[in-house]
């Protein structure tokens, strides 16, 4: 999928399972309450960049893998914020 090893590669790959989880319950207005859990989906996306991570690391590419920390990172600084303010 990904030639090179890139940060900005990796840091994009890493937005797109919390900006679908936020797409799915914010603008499709799911509800997220998930075996008791209200936001299971949202702690599933990180899950899924984690397996990334993982992927990017054990295939020699860290600089992607940098990337996919960050966006998982600055997402969940992202989630904490807001649901302070909610």
């Amino acid at each position: 999928m990904f030639k090179k090893d890139k940060f900005l590669a990796g840091a994009l790959l890493g937005l797109i399972p919390p900006a679908l989880a936020w797409f799915i319950i914010e603008i499709l207005k799911f509800d997220a309450e998930i075996f008791g859990k209200k936001h299971l989906l949202y702690i599933a996306s990180v899950v899924i960049n984690l397996l990334l991570l993982r992927y990017f690391f054990l295939n020699d590419r860290p600089e992607t893998a940098r990337g996919v920390i960050f966006s998982t990172f600055i997402s969940a600084l992202l989630f904490v914020i807001l649901s302070r303010i909610n």
